[in-house]
């Protein structure tokens, strides 16, 4: 019988193994047809459902450890109330709830050591079939701009391999024994991107690689952390300004690559303007773009009218649109403790799971700048990764708090 019983969970651990891969590699926005892309998220709903009934008993603590978190999708939620739209809103609150039940799930169920085994199975099968598919079959994996892969667009796929080069980096570094496997998941990943001729991710590669030293800083004597940490900061900040300052030009003249910023500042401005109409809430989650105010903006764009919706490829625009500037602000208090907790982890563990976690959100920050598929998506990986990581930060944060607690009462009992 307990032969069985042990078969019994083994089976179980992987078979959610297997399932959280499938799913997040899902999410992360791969390109299917249409008819399996509507089964898979369907099916998402239930599956999901099930994963959250499995661990009940400890995903209600789990999924409550964040407070500005749990404000911040309360107010999404609360936005059917005032939305412009209120189907698509309860639309895309169906999926919010999804993210955040998947995302709690996820720091429920796995550590973070265990949660970055997992995303390397999930970049590793990325890298894998976007070779393939790409030398495969050319017209599915490759357009004119660059590879693709398994997905949509070459920014995906750059978005995907700048986290998978990251991780597999780091992972090198952890199990120096077995970092045969990392180091050619890194060089897939190198090479990938720059197959791609995603230039926007070369830039997010460099800034998140510059971020590497923190974990030998912080094993360095107090006194030459402070002064070390205090340099690479002066470095790390003069190289984000400058990058930052004159990427147009690093773009375009240097990677050879139009910012393609023309077509998007027209939406940009009239997007501004309308979401000033309704700055404090906005227009509710999910519904700017079939409000008035959206379809006024498609009319008056090259975009045109859309039904398939449309969206301004600047997920802090998109959120001050759909939320306004409490959503925004609620977001940024979520963001910045959750990395200063990050960061004061990294400095009492000096584990180096806690510089993939504050990568992990620099690189969302950074990306959400291009792209509407990080902040709060109601179908993205990342949506479910940034809630895993404050939720899973938020755990060991207070798990150490307890810790150093004790041992001061210890102290002070002896």
């Amino acid at each position: 019988m307990q032969m069985n019983n042990q078969l019994m969970n083994r089976w179980m651990r992987n078979l959610e193994f297997g399932v959280s891969v499938i799913w997040l590699l899902y999410f992360m926005g791969v390109k299917l047809p249409s008819l399996f892309t509507t089964l898979l998220n369907a099916l998402s709903y239930p599956i999901i459902a099930i994963l959250v009934i499995l661990r009940w008993k400890r995903l209600p603590y789990v999924a409550t450890r964040d407070i500005p978190l749990l404000l911040f999708i309360g107010t999404a939620l609360a936005s059917v109330l005032w939305s412009g739209d209120q189907n698509m809103t309860l639309k895309g609150i169906g999926g919010l709830l999804r993210m955040l039940m998947f995302g709690a799930y996820f720091a429920t169920r796995y550590s973070i050591e265990e949660q970055m085994k997992i995303l390397a199975w999930v970049f590793g099968i990325a890298a894998i079939l976007s070779l393939v598919v790409a030398l495969a079959i050319p017209s599915y994996g490759i357009d004119k701009e660059g590879w693709t892969g398994i997905f949509p667009y070459k920014n995906f796929l750059g978005y995907t391999m700048s986290l998978a080069a990251i991780l597999f980096l780091l992972t090198a570094f952890k199990e120096r024994s077995q970092n045969w496997f990392a180091w050619i998941g890194f060089g897939l990943a190198i090479s990938l991107i720059i197959l791609a001729h995603s230039s926007g991710s070369l830039v997010n590669i460099l800034l998140l690689l510059s971020l590497i030293p923190l974990y030998q800083l912080v094993k360095q004597h107090y006194k030459l952390r402070v002064i070390f940490l205090g340099i690479v900061c002066v470095l790390v900040g003069g190289t984000a300004l400058f990058i930052l300052g004159n990427l147009e030009t690093i773009l375009v003249d240097i990677l050879g690559k139009s910012l393609e910023l023309n077509g998007r500042t027209p939406i940009w401005t009239l997007a501004i303007e309308k979401g000033m109409e309704r700055p404090f809430l906005g227009y509710g989650y999910n519904a700017f773009w079939s409000s008035d105010a959206g379809i006024y903006i498609m009319i008056n764009t090259w975009s045109g009218l859309r039904e398939t919706g449309f969206n301004s490829h600047n997920s802090y625009l998109e959120l001050f649109l759909n939320l306004g500037f409490i959503g925004l602000f609620l977001y940024a208090i979520s963001l910045v403790i959750v990395l200063i907790k990050a960061l004061i982890l990294l400095r009492s563990t000096q584990e180096i799971q806690f510089i993939w976690q504050i990568q992990l959100l620099i690189f969302i920050s950074i990306a959400s700048m291009a792209d509407t598929n990080f902040i709060m998506s109601a179908g993205s990986s990342y949506c479910c990764i940034y809630i895993s990581t404050s939720l899973s930060i938020a755990i060991e944060f207070e798990r150490m708090r307890r810790k150093r607690n004790f041992q001061k009462l210890y102290a002070h009992s002896g």
